[in-house]
């Protein structure tokens, strides 16, 4: 039945797609508190100081470099984690009441292997490892032996007291991996051995390090995590891959999670690079929460004049929808294109075709708008006969 889910969804268009993981961020739009992590950050440096970087994790360019690309180091055998410098509040309880938060992530990343191939245990010439964006305990620190296959969330040598939730972008067929399966995305719980609706990845252009944009959501109120990729170069947006999972996270995870980007590379060699992100969680919590997680300051007091009106919030989800689905008429098939004029005008790239095919496109007018041009249809304004 699971796999039945996953291939219907890989079925979806990326439009139908993205209008799923609106309908999915809509609670969270509709309950923005007090202690909820919202960012986005479009330029990283050594100093940016809401990203700790650890072991082989650098900024360079710009962008973050998670197993480092620096002149004279070597590429193999190195391990990196980029985490946003604060725990996300994943769920509460002191009510009595369990409450999970929503989240949503968006980033735009590459995987370079420098032209090589296709990963694989009989190619020596070819790449590795991969990357993962991950939630793990707060104060999780990548694990001794877990570069290579591992990606920096657990040690190789056993995956026992491994705690993590990731979305896997693996480059490397192992001997874990589905063997009809190469580049490959899937979900991995507390193992990355053991993944969940691994999803074949054909279309990354590794070998040119393509940009890749990554939207991942979590619904507290339906469990499911949703992953959908679209490859930022293809103007048509055929490029897709999408996969999804449904799961209680306060099962697996602590209240209070370490978040944020691990990868590696073992023998073989790749570049793992991420250009921009975003984020936002949205947690409703008591009025007098009682767990803080250690060595955080907590956030501002919340006002006990603002009590929860269960009809409001009703009211929002049923407006958010409406408003959701009239952007079916059109925002969600231009995104994936959106997204690339916006680079081709920032990389002065944008053809006279381009512009001309924006300027040009076919437009419905209304009768009002029709009527109000032409002065009620006037005779003098007809074009000449014959």
């Amino acid at each position: 039945m699971k796999k039945a889910e996953n291939m219907y969804l890989k079925s979806l268009k990326p439009e139908f797609l993205f209008i799923v993981l609106l309908l999915y961020t809509l609670p969270m739009a509709a309950s923005i508190d007090n202690g909820n992590i919202h960012f986005t950050l479009t330029n990283f440096t050594s100093d940016t100081p809401s990203i700790e970087f650890e072991n082989d994790a650098t900024a360079s360019g710009g962008a973050i470099e998670l197993t480092t690309n620096q002149n004279g180091k070597a590429l193999i055998y190195r391990v990196g984690r980029a985490t946003y410098y604060q725990p996300m509040h994943l769920w509460d309880n002191s009510s009595g009441n369990l409450r999970l938060a929503d989240f949503t992530t968006q980033f735009s990343f590459a995987i370079n292997s420098l032209n090589k191939s296709f990963g694989d245990r009989a190619e020596d010439d070819s790449r590795a490892d991969g990357f993962a964006f991950f939630l793990a305990p707060y104060g999780s620190k990548i694990p001794p032996n877990s570069g290579g296959a591992c990606l920096g969330l657990q040690t190789c040598d056993s995956d026992a007291n491994s705690k993590f939730v990731a979305v896997e972008f693996d480059t490397f067929r192992n001997l874990w991996d589905p063997p009809t399966m190469s580049d490959h995305v899937a979900i991995d719980l507390n193992s990355v051995k053991a993944s969940l609706h691994p999803v074949e990845w054909l279309w990354n252009d590794i070998e040119n390090g393509g940009k890749v944009d990554a939207f991942i959501t979590y619904n507290s109120s339906t469990k499911n995590l949703i992953v959908l990729l679209c490859d930022a170069d293809d103007l048509t947006h055929q490029n897709s891959s999408s996969l999804s999972a449904k799961m209680d996270l306060s099962l697996y995870l602590p209240e209070w999670v370490t978040f944020g980007f691990s990868g590696s590379t073992g023998r073989l060699s790749e570049l793992h690079t991420i250009y921009s992100w975003d984020f936002s969680s949205s947690l409703q919590v008591s009025m007098n929460p009682t767990s803080n997680p250690p060595n955080v300051a907590p956030g501002p007091p919340i006002n006990p004049k603002r009590k929860s009106k269960t009809w409001q919030w009703v009211v929002l989800a049923i407006a958010g929808g409406i408003f959701a689905l009239l952007l079916v008429l059109g925002l969600p098939s231009l995104f994936c294109k959106r997204r690339k004029y916006r680079r081709m005008r920032e990389n002065g790239t944008m053809s006279v075709n381009v512009d001309m095919e924006m300027v040009t496109a076919p437009r419905k007018f209304s009768y009002r708008e029709l009527w109000l041009a032409t002065n009620n249809f006037a005779d003098e304004g007809l074009l000449g006969e014959g």
